[in-house]
C-alpha cells in the first residue's frame, strides 16, 4: 500500500530542518515507479538528486533527473559494462582502492584521456565505528593511509578528488550524531588536503530520526555536504498487508515470507513487531494478551519461516489480514517470485493512518 504523504512528510522534515546537506535518494532502497514520481516529477520541488550503484539504476535515474544530478556510489565498476559507462555520463564517482583507478584510467575516465569527460571523485572511507545493525567497513572504505596513496595517484594522472564519503551503517538505534561525528573525525586528515571538499555522509537515517539531534551540529561546517539517505526516504512510503491463508498446529501461514517483502527478517535485522491493535468494520479493539506463535511464509520451503513471535492471543482464522507499517524499505527491492508466487502488489492509499 503505497503512502505519498508519508514521502512528502519525509522531504520536508529534510528541507526544513538540514537544507545544507542535499540528499541523493539512495534507489536501492526501492526502485519503484510510484515512489520515484512522487519525488521527482510531483508539483512538490524539491532539491534532491539520487544514488545510484549500477549501470541499470542509472539508466532509470535517467529518466527522472540530469547526470549532473546523479551520484554514483559503487566503489567498483563492472569491466563489461564499459561502454555504457562512458556513455552514460557519469559526473560524480566513488571509489575506495587504488584499483578501482587503475580500471577507470582504462576507461579513460580521467582528465588526460578522453576530453569532455572527466568526472569529480569522492574518497570512500571507512566511518571507523560498528554501532549498526549492518556495518559497512569490512567491505567498503579504505584507511587514511589508503586515502593518502589515492591521492597521489589521482594527482599524477589527472583524477579530480572533489571529496570524501562514508556510511555509518544501516539499521539499530544506535546514536547516529556520535557515529557521524567519528567518522568525520577519521576523515578530517584527508580532506584537510582537499580544496573546498564535499563531504558525502552517506544514509544510516531511521524514518523516525531526529535530524536536528543528527547532523544539526554540521551546519557552518567549511564543508559542502551531501548525503544518500534511501531507508529515511523510502520506509514511511509503504505499508504492508499481509493475509492469513492457514492456521494449523504448527502456527499461522500468511501470503508473505522470506523469499517476498519479509526478507527483511534474515536480511536486514528486521523484527516481527508486536501487534497492538484489531481492526474490524466497526471497532478498534487494543490487543492486551500475547502468545509465542510461529509464522509461516507461502512458499514450500522450510526455511520461509519466523519462528517463535509474539503474536495477539485472539482468534485468527484463514482471511484475517495483519498490517504492517513502514515497510518501504529494502523489502521489495529484494523480493523474488519464489515458487512462483508473487510479491506484494502495490497500490495507491491516500490519507492511510501513518
Amino acid at each position: 500500500m503505497f503512502h505519498r504523504d508519508g514521502i512528502y512528510r519525509q522531504l520536508d522534515k529534510w528541507t526544513n530542518t538540514i537544507p545544507w546537506i542535499k540528499p541523493y535518494y539512495a534507489m536501492k532502497a526501492n526502485p519503484s515507479p510510484e515512489l520515484l514520481k512522487t519525488i521527482f516529477q510531483s508539483d512538490k520541488k524539491y532539491d534532491i538528486g539520487i544514488d545510484v550503484a549500477s549501470i541499470g539504476e542509472m539508466q532509470t535515474a535517467l529518466q527522472y533527473v540530469s547526470e549532473s544530478n546523479i551520484i554514483y556510489t559503487n566503489p567498483h565498476t563492472v569491466p563489461y559494462e564499459k561502454e555504457d559507462f562512458m556513455k552514460l555520463g557519469v559526473q560524480t564517482k566513488v571509489v575506495d582502492s587504488l584499483e578501482e583507478l587503475y580500471k577507470l584510467r582504462e576507461y579513460g575516465f580521467n582528465a588526460g584521456f578522453n576530453a569532455g569527460f572527466n568526472a569529480d571523485i569522492l574518497i570512500r572511507m571507512k566511518s571507523n565505528i560498528h554501532m549498526a545493525n549492518c556495518a559497512f567497513d569490512s567491505k567498503f572504505g579504505c584507511s587514511q593511509e589508503m586515502a593518502v596513496q589515492i591521492l597521489a595517484y589521482a594527482k599524477n594522472y589527472g583524477f579530480k578528488i572533489k571529496g570524501i564519503s562514508f556510511h555509518i551503517g544501516s539499521g539499530g538505534k544506535f546514536d547516529r550524531k556520535t557515529a557521524y561525528q567519528t567518522a568525520l573525525a577519521y576523515a578530517k586528515p584527508i580532506l584537510d588536503k582537499i580544496e573546498n571538499p564535499i563531504v558525502d555522509i552517506g544514509g544510516g537515517l531511521l524514518y523516525d530520526t531526529d535530524l536536528e539531534d543528527a547532523l544539526g551540529w554540521t551546519k557552518g561546517l567549511p564543508y559542502r555536504f551531501i548525503a544518500e539517505p534511501g531507508r529515511f526516504i523510502a520506509e514511511p512510503a509503504y505499508h504492508l498487508a499481509v493475509q492469513v491463508i492457514a492456521v494449523t498446529n504448527r502456527g499461522i501461514f500468511i501470503d508473505n515470507g522470506i523469499y517476498h517483502e519479509l526478507n527483511v527478517v534474515h536480511r536486514d535485522h528486521w523484527t516481527f513487531p508486536k501487534l497492538s491493535y484489531m481492526y474490524d468494520t466497526n471497532t478498534i479493539q487494543k490487543i492486551d494478551d500475547f502468545k509465542t506463535v510461529d509464522l509461516f511464509g507461502p512458499t514450500c520451503d522450510s526455511f520461509d519461516m519466523i519462528p517463535s513471535i509474539l503474536f495477539p492471543d485472539i482468534h485468527i482464522e484463514v482471511g484475517d489480514w495483519i498490517f504492517l507499517p513502514n515497510m518501504g524499505a529494502y523489502t521489495s527491492s529484494a523480493s523474488v517470485d519464489f515458487n512462483g508466487i508473487k510479491s506484494a502488489a502495490s497500490s495507491y492509499v491516500e490519507n492511510i493512518r501513518p
